[in-house]
């Protein structure tokens, strides 16, 4: 069979057969409540401030998305954080006479690093132990503005803070919400490039078990220590901000519900959804402050409403208009486009592959030895396949390879580097790559955003140029794009690229596996029953997709109970039984053995 080709040019960004991209409903609702803020803070000062202080409240509610939303971890201190924010920003600006924006840039630092300090347990505690640090945060940070009266004013606060200026105008009223709008404004943009980003997949994997993200070469501990620290800077800008709006902070400003009420926000308004602080702003603060009557019953109403939305609107009010809005999507796009996999004249790049050592490997769970003295050779560029019956130790064997297991004796040696007691983001980095029994997809993604995800070792942009889309962010973007497609070209999925994967049937999803894992370029490539689910034209379409990367020059590791698709690619075999070594050699060889056809069938040898 011939080199498989792909084009990049034949699938529109858009959903494929879609006539034209039909505007979100979250983006389109989120639009309409600014301009019914701005409008409103028009009619006269109450609405203006309270339009001011939502502001506020969002770009807070924007922090903590990220890190509860997005990264998956949840934090009840993001009130507190606001709180050491504001205090800051007053302290600096009325006792030592500093200009706002110095307060201001104060106060995100402050609250950056009593994030990253209070995010370092994090790293180490389940979630739940985590949860009670942060609210033994708050309720330290609480009683730590009465009891140093002397530097906070205790319960008198500190009055007469001053308005934000620039270039001598000077921020008040009208122009001090139209500042917190337009901060709000950028940070929202910020945080659409971050999250449609290697970063944010790589949280977003990270929230769903950080396998996948170990397996592309991510550093889970740094991420998790990255969204502590936006959270917390943002968090402090947004308590800089509250300080100049209010004129005078006191102790009774962050009560323990203060900080709840910001993870009712990202919750109810829909966590991981950009849109969420928004409408969640909008509906559980300045609904409740519109309507006088219920102010005094906001907890009941935060409870009722926490209660309802978990029953009826679980992704909350951005997560029920984005499944309306891809039901609407759905019903206006045409059929999926079926590319040819030899379309266009672009080649996927060759690599060398990588040489694999094994020598006396063992591991033991407890009493168990799932694997006793395995040894084996896997030359360069070669199909290597692991078979054995149901628990001899083959997943093992791969995990152990790609640094998911540490080895109770034994090593390995991949290109002659000795990679026992490496993790797996390590070897990942040094040119592994691997699927999985179950396929470990984002599902919310579509498939070009899964397979460019498994770039991230690859990519060179820093998260700053990512942020503020600089040019380099930009074009290795579009690169790396074009590779994604090609990719997915080639595993015959180029015209559903732009579908969430969840949609993607099982045997699909292990395809975009291979071709995520393939965008990494890897030298060595582990794949764990890639047949799996595969109809009978879909495994020769595997073997000859399998033989095609083998020519690209990666060496390809299989764990497989196919053993006609074994016979007919491998160019040796190992047979594992009982975590031994039972035999190997050519696919003649070991599947003419009878100790093999004994180990399969449990007959007379």
């Amino acid at each position: 069979m011939k080199p498989l080709i792909v084009s990049t040019s034949l699938v529109s960004p858009q959903r494929a057969g879609a006539g034209f991209a039909l505007p979100s409903l979250s983006l389109v609702a989120c639009a309409l409540l600014v301009l019914v803020a701005a409008g409103t803070a028009l009619i006269n000062s109450y609405y203006l401030l309270l339009m001011t202080f939502a502001g506020i409240y969002m770009v807070a509610a924007m922090g903590l998305n990220l890190l509860a939303g997005y990264a998956g971890i949840v934090s009840i201190a993001h009130g507190a954080l606001v709180c050491v924010g504001t205090y800051a920003t007053a302290i600096a600006s009325v006792r030592y006479g500093w200009g706002f924006w110095p307060s201001a840039l104060l106060s995100a630092s402050v609250g950056l690093g009593f994030s990253v300090v209070l995010g370092l347990p994090a790293l180490r505690l389940s979630s739940w132990y985590f949860v009670l640090i942060t609210i033994a945060f708050t309720l330290a940070v609480t009683a730590m503005l009465n009891d140093l009266r002397g530097f906070t004013g205790g319960y008198g606060g500190i009055v007469g803070i001053p308005k934000p200026s620039l270039a001598g105008v000077r921020f008040d009223g009208f122009g001090l919400f139209a500042l917190v709008a337009g901060v709000g404004a950028l940070l929202w943009w910020v945080m659409h490039n971050l999250i449609d980003s290697r970063i944010g997949w790589a949280l977003q994997s990270i929230r769903e078990g950080d396998v996948r993200a170990r397996a592309n070469g991510v550093s889970t501990a740094r991420l998790r220590l990255f969204a502590f620290a936006f959270s917390g800077a943002v968090a402090g800008l947004a308590g800089a901000f509250y300080a100049s709006a209010k004129g005078v902070v006191t102790p009774e400003d962050f009560s323990f519900d203060f900080s709840i009420f910001f993870l009712f926000v990202v919750v109810l308004g829909g966590p991981a959804r950009l849109s969420g602080p928004l409408l969640g702003v909008a509906a559980f603060y300045v609904l409740p402050e519109l309507l006088d009557s219920l102010k005094e019953y906001r907890m009941i109403a935060y409870g009722v409403g926490l209660l309802a939305f978990s029953v009826f609107l679980p992704e909350g009010l951005a997560g029920a208009i984005a499944k309306f809005d891809d039901r609407r999507q759905a019903r206006r796009a045409g059929p999926a486009v079926t590319l040819p996999r030899d379309a266009g004249a672009a080649v996927v790049e060759s690599v060398q592959g990588m040489a694999l050592r094994i020598r006396d490997l063992a591991k033991d769970f407890g009493g168990v030895r799932a694997l006793d003295g395995v040894s084996l050779d896997v030359q360069p560029g070669s199909i290597h396949a692991i078979v054995g019956p149901n628990g001899s130790g083959k997943t093992t064997l791969l995990n152990m390879i790609s640094g998911f297991y540490p080895a109770s004796a034994g090593s390995i040696l991949l290109d002659g580097a000795e990679v026992v007691g490496r993790g797996p983001t390590s070897i990942a980095r040094l040119g592994v790559q691997r699927t999985f029994q179950t396929p470990k997809l984002l599902g919310e993604l579509s498939l070009l955003e899964n397979v460019r995800f498994g770039a991230y070792a690859r990519e060179q942009a820093s998260g700053l140029e990512i942020a503020f889309r600089l040019p380099r962010a930009r074009h290795e973007a579009a690169a790396l794009d074009a590779e994604a497609l090609r990719l997915l070209a080639l595993v015959g999925l180029a015209g559903r690229a732009h579908e969430h994967a969840a949609l993607l049937p099982h045997g699909q999803q292990r395809l975009v596996e291979i071709a995520r894992a393939l965008i990494g370029r890897p030298k060595l490539l582990l794949l764990d029953e890639p047949a799996a689910g595969l109809s009978m034209g879909e495994l020769d379409e595997l073997g000859d997709l399998m033989q095609t990367i083998r020519r690209m020059g990666t060496t390809l590791i299989m764990v497989e109970h196919h053993i006609e698709l074994v016979a007919s690619i491998a160019n040796t075999v190992t047979v594992l039984d009982q975590g031994r070594i039972l035999a190997e050699g050519t696919p003649d060889q070991v599947f003419s053995s009878a100790a093999v056809v004994h180990a399969y069938t449990g007959g007379a040898r």
